[in-house]
């Protein structure tokens, strides 16, 4: 029997953060709770899971000799009762670790990480965006792999700042982990 391709996210019934995170994991699908709405969207595509992997790998690399906290991948983090949205890839700082639960993160990571896909743009770009700076995420990439690109924003009092626009053609050095230098086109498939 055939199965029918997700191409676009499905918006599901509206739910409490509480309620979403005691659904059972699917391997089939993404699901994020957004703004009291179940997301479900179809689970990315092999180069983009290659690619955080590759970002995360860097990345871990950096800081764990430095001890300066952890990277995780597609990790529920609840923002509140509203908000329970997944990033392909966070980074939650030592000091932050207690916001580590059983089955998710509570509170906002110091870094999050969306690789963004042609379906999804206006969620990452817009929807999370506006809520990752609300509730309080320090830090905000967005990568684009059909335009090699990689955004870098920084909370400031008025929301976030874009602080550079980088080529996959150049080297990436971000500003939360001064001297790390990430060579973006390594990362790609």
């Amino acid at each position: 029997m055939a199965t029918a391709e997700l191409k676009e996210p499905v918006i599901l019934f509206p739910m409490t953060s509480d309620r979403f995170c005691n659904l059972p994991i699917s391997e089939r699908f993404k699901l994020e709770l957004l703004n009291g709405e179940v997301y479900v969207a179809a689970r990315p595509a092999p180069t983009h899971q290659h690619f955080v992997f590759q970002l995360a790998l860097v990345i871990e690399l950096w800081i764990k000799p430095r001890k300066l906290g952890r990277i995780l991948l597609d990790t529920l983090m609840k923002l509140d009762s509203r908000w329970t949205p997944a990033p392909d890839l966070c980074f939650l700082a030592t000091k932050n670790l207690h916001r580590v639960q059983k089955k998710r993160l509570v509170g906002p990571v110091d870094l999050a990480v969306e690789v963004i896909s042609s379906r999804r743009k206006n969620v990452d770009r817009v929807k999370k965006l506006a809520a990752y700076g609300r509730f309080g995420v320090a830090w905000y990439w967005i990568v684009d792999l059909e335009r090699r690109e990689l955004e870098e924003y920084c909370l400031e009092d008025r929301g976030y700042v874009k602080v550079a626009a980088v080529s996959f053609d150049q080297v990436f050095m971000p500003r939360l982990f001064p001297g790390l230098r990430i060579n973006l086109a390594s990362l790609e498939w």
